[in-house]
């Protein structure tokens, strides 16, 4: 049966029959807790592990540059095989991580493993909001798309931020305008379209409309790659052809580092000007709670 999607009042798209909670539950246990040895990639390449490490240090660039305070802790929501957390880490930043499973950070970044809360992420963070924690920076990268609620999920994060705190969001830019391009073009078919993993879907105008309606103020946007470049040439389009899809990651990782070392700001004015555009694979928004 073909999945339906509506369009919300803030403007991103929701599948229109969502799961329970129930339901939502039972698949990402059965996901993280009986496959979870093959969640995360076994080894890395140079060139990759420099791509997650230059994302992080990017971040607490934009961090370091919008405030200066002595105190600094991380809020890791999802932070799967730790890149991200460790970056932070080695920087004497107070850590926390939340993830279904330790797998990927025993992996990979097993100094985190002291600061992981494992098991449901959403009960985790209740729990920290009951506690009244608070965070001097807090990533949310690819957990959006999956939530039930991200607008209740959004209003609850606020109560871990201070007035100097910064949120970085990272979600699929889908339904976006190089998409639409793409679709009548037949370079694609609608592949991002993948309930019950990713029930909502964002642009960068419609991330941003819903966080300035619920007390946020947008201080950077930001994109990533636009690896559906690939799609409009037939001998790369990997939608296509499923077996060019490692080269086309592999380019996306090599040519994004380059542009990393041309220059951190140049890297951000890129970037920023790939989300002016909408070009982009994610939507990356670092926010801050309206006082």
């Amino acid at each position: 049966m073909k999945t339906e999607v509506i369009r919300t009042i803030h403007g991103y798209y929701s599948v229109k029959k969502l799961p329970t909670q129930e339901e939502l539950e039972r698949h990402y246990k059965q996901k993280y807790y009986q496959n979870e040895s093959i969640q995360y990639s076994h080894s890395y390449s140079d060139d990759e592990v420099k791509y997650f490490d230059n994302k992080a240090e990017l971040a607490h660039y934009i961090y370091t540059s919008s405030f200066n305070r002595d105190r600094k802790s991380l809020l890791d929501v999802g932070a799967g095989e730790g890149f991200f957390a460790n970056y932070f880490l080695e920087k004497d930043w107070n850590v926390t991580t939340l993830d279904y499973s330790s797998f990927g950070i025993k992996k990979h970044n097993i100094k985190l493993i002291d600061t992981l809360i494992q098991g449901d992420v959403f009960k985790s963070l209740d729990t920290l909001i009951s506690k009244k924690n608070e965070y001097e920076f807090i990533n949310l990268s690819n957990i959006l798309e999956h939530v039930l609620d991200p607008v209740s999920l959004l209003i609850n994060l606020k109560s871990l931020l201070s007035n100097e705190s910064l949120l970085r969001i990272s979600v699929p830019n889908d339904y976006s305008c190089f998409q639409e391009f793409l679709l009548s073009k037949d370079y694609s078919h609608n592949t991002w379209l993948c309930p019950p993993e990713h029930l909502h879907y964002f642009t960068f105008e419609s991330l941003s409309n819903l966080l300035k309606s619920i007390g946020y103020e947008i201080v950077i946007t930001m994109g990533e790659f636009p690896i559906e470049l690939y799609l409009s040439n037939q001998s790369s389009n990997y939608v296509k052809n499923k077996n060019i899809g490692k080269l086309a990651h592999k380019s996306r990782i090599e040519v994004d580092n380059f542009l990393f070392e041309r220059g951190i700001e140049k890297y951000i004015n890129f970037y920023k000007s790939s989300a002016d555009i909408g070009l982009s694979r994610q939507v990356i928004v670092y926010a801050k709670a309206r006082s």
